[in-house]
């Protein structure tokens, strides 16, 4: 092709680029902006009468495409593109290696030993190829249809192209056997590579829709999360499933009322009618908000995934029944799903589950689905990644988590200072945590946030000096409305006591908490008596 015709094509793209700039509607149920698929950081030319050429400018590489796939998601160019044709769905990936990232090696079975779970996936095909002076991996599998998902493509392959300094990771997903549907070659038989020539820019989430909150929720998500609001504090607390004593006596300690507690629950296979509503009226009647985090149970050898069980109906039982609770219960719920889906410490995480993030995002949709035929009108969404993704591939990166902006209200952050017991873990300072988590968030998402569980261990250096620098700097922060901190610890695989999270654990850290929590009070208090 002469390049006037290629120069043509490519100005077309951008024209049509800003064209769908203002037409978010597009792609308003993956939460994406539009503006980010700026001009030059990819293209698409024509080859052939049956072939174009797709090249991303932001991570240096071309291939072929058939001329029926399409480009729809370049949102995020340097960590994945995605394109798609009638039954497949290809995402490709970036995952620098050697000395400036992990080994090429311990990326590839790392992130594809989720196949090792046999009762979940079946593997079809998993060998080492030499293609054209390359080494390639290529893996495939596929899993049980989902009944819940409409379009479920269930038949994978990942194709691993290990250059001198990086992996181009293309992930296919279909809903027929790829055999029967192009397979792969095509996509990555002209496949070849390039210095970068563009950076890639950052799209932004943002609120498109305003909620039917009962005017209760309304008033209290005005209250702790309009741009106005003050810092408003939580704690987690363990015994407050079952009784508020415990928390009473910290509270008489600090002279300090929390107005949101942290309380955790878990699928299962039947629904404890105790479960959920009774501890949301305990905590209503204290005078305070929940915010209420669900979780699947870790995943056992032999036993199914959760994510797929719920995908499958098997759950609905016991989900239908939490949701008609928590909405009887009619007051103002912060309800947290899944959180911390970037970590393969959680089930849900797609570590798990076929490095699929789409099924992470499916299962929370799935979730609120359920609320709201139940019609809930009293739960504020808050969704709520790790700080870091772990492990820290391109495929697990927390926006590939992000259901969408129609089903996020806040956004949460997690981090840490988890202490010295474990080898390899270093002391880490409060802004040494925050500085870029909320540089990030706020780069990512424009919403309220709140840390919603955050802590302190006492082993390594001064704990209590860590939670001064702690009061001192959170104000750097506006956007953060509420901090929760995580009274408790962790424990080693022999039970002792790994990290002492303890607001409790002397009499010096509660002086400390007291006397800057009474000024957060006096703050508060103040305000309502300028408002009377």
């Amino acid at each position: 092709m002469c390049r006037s015709t290629k120069h043509a094509i490519i100005i077309l793209l951008c024209v049509c680029g800003l064209i769908l700039s203002g037409m978010s509607s597009l792609w308003k149920n993956n939460g994406i902006d539009t503006a980010a698929a700026d001009c030059g950081i990819y293209y698409v030319e024509e080859i052939s009468p049956l072939e174009n050429r797709f090249v991303n400018q932001v991570d240096g590489y071309g291939i072929s495409i058939p001329k029926e796939m399409r480009v729809v998601d370049m949102s995020f160019p340097g960590i994945r593109s995605i394109l798609e044709d009638e039954h497949r769905r290809v995402e490709i990936y970036k995952e620098i290696t050697g000395q400036q990232g992990v080994s090429t090696e311990a990326y590839i079975n790392y992130s594809n030993r989720f196949l090792t779970k046999q009762s979940d996936h079946l593997r079809v095909r998993s060998e080492k190829l030499l293609w054209k002076g390359m080494k390639l991996n290529v893996a495939q599998w596929s899993r049980e249809k989902l009944i819940k998902l409409d379009d479920d493509k269930n038949y994978y392959a990942c194709i691993d192209i290990m250059t001198n300094d990086a992996v181009y990771t293309f992930l296919f997903k279909s809903d027929l056997p790829l055999e029967n549907c192009g397979g792969y070659m095509d996509i990555i038989k002209d496949f070849y590579t390039f210095t970068p020539s563009q950076k890639a820019n950052t799209a932004q989430f943002k609120h498109v829709e305003k909620r039917n909150w009962n005017l209760e929720t309304t008033r209290a998500f005005e209250k702790y999360f309009a741009e106005n609001s003050k810092l408003s504090w939580g704690i987690f607390e363990h015994s407050t499933l079952f009784h508020m004593e415990d928390l009473h006596k910290l509270e008489q300690k600090i002279d300090y009322d929390f107005p949101i507690i942290l309380l955790y629950s878990h699928v299962k296979s039947e629904y404890d009618p105790c479960m959920v509503g009774q501890v949301l009226q305990r905590a209503y009647d204290d005078g305070k908000i929940v915010e209420l985090t669900l979780q699947t149970s870790t995943v056992d050898e032999g036993e199914h995934n959760m994510v797929y069980e719920i995908l499958n109906g098997k759950y609905d039982g016991f989900l239908k029944a939490y949701a008609k609770d928590v909405v009887d219960f009619a007051h103002p719920v912060l309800f947290r799903p899944f959180n911390e889906m970037n970590g393969d410490w959680c089930a849900y995480s797609s570590y798990h589950t076929s490095r699929d993030t789409d099924l992470f995002k499916e299962l929370y949709k799935y979730i609120y689905s359920i609320f709201e035929d139940a019609g809930a009108d009293n739960v504020i969404w808050v969704w709520n990644p790790n700080e870091k993704s772990f492990p820290n591939f391109k495929w697990n990166n927390e926006i590939m988590y992000y259901p969408g902006d129609k089903y996020v209200d806040v956004v949460g952050l997690t981090g840490y200072n988890t202490g010295t017991y474990y080898k390899g873990e270093t002391w880490r300072s409060f802004t040494q945590i925050y500085d870029p988590l909320y540089q990030k968030a706020i780069s990512l998402y424009d919403k309220p946030m709140m840390i919603t569980e955050f802590a302190c261990s006492s082993i390594g250096l001064d704990k209590e000096q860590w939670v001064v620098d702690m009061f001192k700097n959170i104000s750097r922060y506006p956007n953060i409305k509420i901090a929760i901190w995580w009274n408790g610890c962790d424990f080693d695989s022999e039970g002792n006591i790994a990290r002492p999270y303890f607001m409790n654990e002397s009499e010096e850290l509660l002086a400390i908490f007291k006397e800057n929590l009474q000024e957060y009070k006096q703050s508060i208090n103040g305000e309502k008596e300028v408002v009377k």
